[in-house]
């Protein structure tokens, strides 16, 4: 028994160990295809960066010192300066009280229907016709009659001269009178004439319209301005002391700026405003307001006082209601990095730059970041070391020449 069963493990061993090399085999081959596998799965990258160019490595410009003495470059040390600090506000133009007139009529009467009539927007000089009036005639029952007997005394008049022309003319003629007689009779009648025929273009009018009168009063601007407000219609009716229009001299405005009342006492006295664009980048260009006295106003839901500026507007560049940037002022100062403004340049995306020199005629563009702008500085939150010279005369030239727009 015990032999039969060493016979069967015999023959059954190579079957068994066939078996286990062919696993053998299929692992290792199973194991050496998957990182290939894995390496043809592996997807793209969605994006590729190439000839990369740090904004510490931008172009260097070298210049021979030839160069640079015709470019006229002259360089300045940054540094740290006490400058005064200031706030911006959003302000709104106003017009002056003082500064609108109403033209009213001085009478009854009827508007003249004239081709230049005045309208809103239209300026006007002092002294120039806007208006013409007819006034009415008082509505009394005898003016017709009146009017009447004016017409029959100048036909009497006329028939009488005429009477005494024709006697001068014979006596003239049969050599008892003078020429002078016949020219004085002549005259006579020519006023009897003219005097009849006005009193009958009266009565024709009185007839179309018994309450206007015979006359016109013409109506002109007391001042140089705008018109801002037309009331009335040419060919309109209108009443003794109404309202025709009026007239804004915008030469000058107000801007009114609303101050948090926290913030007042921290803003410089008696100081003049730099007025600018909501949207103006620091060091755009700016106009001064002075401060003036105007009514004291505020606005207690807000919590704000109301500060006011006048401001010369000579070429009507603003207009009232709109809203503008006021920059203010404070007591305090502060130290601050600061660069002269003329080393700035933009680029044409609006990036602000200076062009620091690291050696004898060779200069690079440094990135800055302005906060504000003071009087002639450029007040930097980032920017160069301290002390680092930069450009301040021919940046432009530097920048078309790093960028080949110079000459």
């Amino acid at each position: 028994m015990e032999n039969r069963l060493l016979a069967g493990a015999r023959t059954e061993c190579p079957h068994i160990t066939r078996l286990i090399i062919i696993l053998s085999i299929t692992l290792i081959l199973f194991g050496c295809s998957k990182p290939q596998a894995a390496e043809v799965s592996k997807p793209a990258p969605p994006a590729k960066v190439e000839n990369t160019v740090k904004e510490t490595e931008l172009a260097m410009i070298k210049l021979t010192p030839q160069a640079e003495q015709r470019l006229g470059i002259e360089t300045a040390a940054t540094a740290i300066q006490s400058v005064a600090e200031t706030r911006s506000f959003a302000g709104e133009i106003v017009l002056p009280p003082d500064r609108t007139t109403s033209v009213a009529t001085p009478m009854a009467g009827t508007l003249d229907n004239s081709p230049g009539a005045p309208i809103v927007g239209l300026f006007v000089r002092k002294g120039q016709p806007l208006f013409r009036v007819t006034p009415f005639l008082s509505p009394e029952r005898d003016v017709r009659l009146q009017l009447e007997r004016d017409v029959t005394a100048a036909q009497t008049k006329v028939e009488a001269a005429r009477v005494r022309l024709n006697r001068a003319e014979q006596l003239l003629r049969d050599k008892a009178g003078s020429e002078k007689s016949v020219q004085q009779s002549r005259e006579e009648l020519d006023l009897a004439e003219n005097e009849l025929k006005a009193a009958r273009a009266r009565l024709e009018r009185f007839d179309s319209k018994p309450l206007t009168s015979d006359y016109e009063v013409t109506i002109t601007a007391p001042r140089d301005g705008m018109i801002t407000k037309v009331f009335t219609n040419p060919g309109q009716s209108v009443a003794g002391g109404a309202p025709l229009l009026e007239i804004a001299n915008l030469s000058s405005l107000w801007i009114r700026v609303p101050v948090y009342v926290g913030d007042l006492r921290e803003l410089a006295p008696n100081q003049s405003a730099r007025i600018h664009n909501l949207a103006d980048a620091p060091g755009a260009a700016t106009k001064s307001a002075r401060p003036v006295k105007a009514p004291p106003t505020a606005d207690p839901l807000a919590n704000t006082a109301d500060l006011y500026f006048e401001i010369a507007n000579t070429d009507s560049s603003w207009r009232p209601g709109q809203r503008m940037g006021v920059t203010l002022s404070l007591k305090g100062t502060t130290e601050s990095l600061v660069v002269p403004w003329s080393a700035v340049v933009y680029d044409i995306n609006g990036g602000a730059w200076v062009y620091e020199t690291t050696a004898p005629q060779t200069y690079v563009r440094r990135r800055i970041e302005i906060a504000r702008v003071v009087g002639s500085l450029a007040v930097l939150n980032r920017g160069p070391a301290v002390g680092a010279k930069v450009a301040i005369t021919g940046v432009a030239e530097l920048f078309g020449t790093e960028f080949s727009t110079g000459k």
